[in-house]
């Protein structure tokens, strides 16, 4: 873990920071890799996993960075007096794609399908002229074919990457991640969820307005009420009953 600043919010230990700052202090960490770095980005539906899921809470506690991706976490730690900023995983995305350029960063997309993975390519290459995408692997959807780990493990190998987007979803990709932590090559891992699907351009991102404030949930509740109306309604329940009845 790095000397970085950490706020404990219920316990776990989020970054503290801004998009400049820890953009480029992961971009180095790329370059000089020596171990696979793990980074989580964790809104409520993460930091409720956490803390409600024994197996999961401790395999995430393991990442060397664990990023306050929901506008709720960082108005948590500003209580506690941390300058905290919001480390939202497809922002991070955009500054390691444009900060990378000048180190050599070699970029791999874990995740999506073959269509998602080539717009995401395309998109982010010609607003960053110069990023190096080196590969990447579409699992299928649903149960997994025996051998199908491994052959994800082998494509990051062959493909020299030293930042590597995970578009599992939550919580799969970061129970990937720490599972074959041992296995992964050296590089910085993200977990970024959406953002595969946002700068592919297929799902539209919440207006920045909006998500400044917070409710980027009711906008994408709105727009996909059927897939995450039950999520946000347990695990945003489950947030305000922590914050009631639990020291932050």
């Amino acid at each position: 873990m790095s000397e970085r600043k950490r706020e404990q919010i219920f316990g776990i230990p989020y970054v503290v920071g801004d998009l400049a700052s820890v953009s480029n202090e992961l971009v180095g960490l790329a370059d000089k890799a020596e171990r696979a770095y793990l980074v989580a980005h964790s809104d409520v539906h993460v930091l409720t996993r956490i803390l409600g899921e024994e197996e999961y809470g401790a395999g995430v506690r393991t990442f060397d960075y664990i990023c306050p991706d929901g506008m709720p976490i960082v108005w948590l730690m500003r209580r506690k007096g941390a300058d905290a900023h919001r480390l939202y995983g497809p922002d991070v995305m955009e500054w390691m794609w444009n900060l990378g350029r000048a180190a050599g960063v070699r970029h791999f997309l874990l995740g999506g399908t073959e269509e998602t993975c080539e717009l995401l390519t395309k998109r982010l290459g010609e607003r960053f002229p110069g990023a190096e995408v080196v590969g990447h692997f579409c699992p299928p959807m649903g149960q997994w074919p025996e051998g199908t780990d491994e052959q994800m493990l082998q494509s990051i190998r062959e493909s020299g990457a030293n930042c590597v987007w995970v578009g599992l979803g939550c919580p799969k990709q970061e129970r990937w991640l720490y599972t074959h932590r041992e296995q992964l090559p050296p590089a910085v891992y993200f977990g970024v969820g959406a953002a595969f699907n946002f700068h592919a351009g297929l799902v539209q991102q919440a207006p920045a307005w909006i998500r400044a404030h917070g409710l980027e949930w009711v906008y994408r509740l709105c727009r996909e009420p059927r897939r995450l109306f039950k999520r946000y309604l347990v695990h945003n329940s489950r947030f305000l009953w922590y914050c009631l009845t639990r020291k932050v």
